[in-house]
């Protein structure tokens, strides 16, 4: 593994490097709002945007690209990876899949040392990678669901967890399932007094308001919104609490499946206008991970037919996904779908993530198959859009920088062959990709995706 981290280091040091160029002729689409300015010149200096405009280029030294008839729209944010940090984790040669996939920017909700040493060297321009958003290792509560989570089984650990782990450079603290409520008070009390974001799940006997009140900004994979949603949080709060105090194991995802309602439509949620307007105020986000739901809950052989670009990853890696069982019922993805909808729609911060390292969600080529799960649930293909580009830079507070392709913004740019409103899955025709100004064509991606098949 260690042999393959410095072969992307090596590999990405030979790449092309700042500079000056022109994307000309290019149709730039307005994520915001969906309109698109048509053949515009688009000049990029270093690794910012310097201007568009509709004037032709008249003398130029600087290099030219012409993109007469294709479209440009931000890099694509996967906003929920994984780096468990363990032997079978293939962290490091996800790098070209995330670039070839047009994924100029990922969340990682598991950090480690390691990724913190990765974000870092990317940000000083050692060698071209994704932007990375590295979250704490998981603090969860006394009986953890993960045997390697950080386990806080009183206020005092919760604090201490959150004062070493922000000193070490975190951006986030992630929050588990089954902290306690006392220590998840704690833990949210001391994120605040250190100025550190309090991220992740929302845990099983935290209400949803109580939460928000806490100062929680991110809810992953929808886990127990629906519940408040539909108006059964106070008895499945109410069944939450028992368990935690009478289950001796918590290994068991019963504790996930048990607090989703099921068969609900969108029909059938409700959102009170005050905890709405806390959510608008404090750019509260849902990721809801309809890719995970997927690959959890459906056959392992039909996913393995249907999912793009398992042939980049190992056999071993693959192999363990296909052995896995299904441990939620297929219906999560219909359901985290309709309320990601729902919220959508009322202007909540939805935010497209994978949950890569587990079954079946692929780096890079799973945030493409996410866009997709978000528009067959009822997401327009400008909403997708949004999940992935400006909504993170909203969350992220780096809407200045990030998120729209706009003169002075940082230039992490996809270039496409067909226009994305249209097909959701145009993202998918890629000609070129542009990493913090760094150009790579068509041709440079099919080199980097070739080097990965055969590592």
């Amino acid at each position: 593994m260690f042999r393959t981290f410095i072969s992307c280091i090596i590999f990405f040091s030979y790449l092309p490097v700042y500079g000056q160029y022109y994307l000309s002729h290019i149709n730039v689409i307005g994520v915001e709002n969906g309109n698109i300015l048509k053949d515009q010149t688009i000049y990029i200096q270093g690794n910012t945007i310097k201007y568009i405009t509709r004037r032709p280029i008249k003398i130029s030294v600087a290099p030219i690209y012409d993109c007469s008839g294709k479209y440009v729209i931000p890099g694509l944010w996967d906003m929920h990876i994984h780096d468990a940090g363990d032997d079978s984790s293939n962290r490091y040669e996800y790098i070209p899949l995330f670039l070839a996939n047009g994924v100029t920017g990922i969340r990682d909700m598991w950090g480690s040392e390691e990724m913190l040493k990765l974000r870092n060297e990317i940000k000083s321009g050692k060698f071209t990678g994704p932007r990375m958003i590295i979250g704490s290792p998981i603090i969860d509560g006394s009986k953890p669901f993960f045997s390697h989570a950080l386990s806080a089984a009183n206020e005092i650990q919760g604090r201490d967890y959150v004062d070493s782990l922000s000193k070490a450079g975190y951006d986030f603290i992630k929050i588990y399932s089954l902290v306690r409520e006392p220590v998840y008070l704690a833990i949210a009390d001391e994120c605040k007094k250190m100025g550190i974001p309090l991220e992740g799940h929302l845990p099983i006997e935290i209400g949803l308001e109580e939460a928000l009140d806490a100062g929680q900004r991110s809810f992953e994979h929808n886990f127990n919104i629906n519940r408040y949603l539909t108006g059964k949080e106070a008895e499945l709060l109410l069944w939450s609490r028992h368990y935690l105090d009478t289950v001796h194991s918590t290994k068991n995802p019963e504790f996930m499946v048990h607090n989703e309602p099921l068969g609900v439509r969108a029909k059938d949620f409700y959102l009170p206008s005050s905890v709405l307007n806390e959510m608008l105020k404090n750019r509260v986000a849902i990721v809801p991970t309809l890719t995970l739901a997927q690959g959890r809950s459906e056959n392992s052989n039909l996913m393995a037919q249907r999912i793009q670009g398992l042939n980049y990853l190992s056999l071993g890696f693959v192999d363990y996904w296909m052995h896995q069982s299904s441990a939620f019922p297929t219906e999560f993805e219909q359901t985290f779908g309709a309320a990601a909808k729902f919220l959508m729609d009322e202007g909540v911060l939805i935010l497209a993530g994978t949950d890569v390292n587990n079954p079946f969600c692929v780096p890079g080529f799973g945030l493409q198959q996410e866009l997709i799960n978000l528009q067959h649930a009822g997401l327009t293909n400008l909403q997708a859009l949004q999940t992935a580009t400006i909504n993170p830079a909203r969350f992220l507070y780096k809407e200045n920088e990030l998120g729209s392709v706009t003169a002075g913004k940082l230039a992490d740019l996809l270039i496409l062959d067909d226009n994305p409103l249209l097909d959701i899955s145009n993202t998918q025709k890629i000609n070129a990709v542009i990493v913090n100004g760094r150009y790579f064509s068509k041709s440079d991606l099919k080199k980097m995706l070739e080097a990965q098949r055969k590592r």
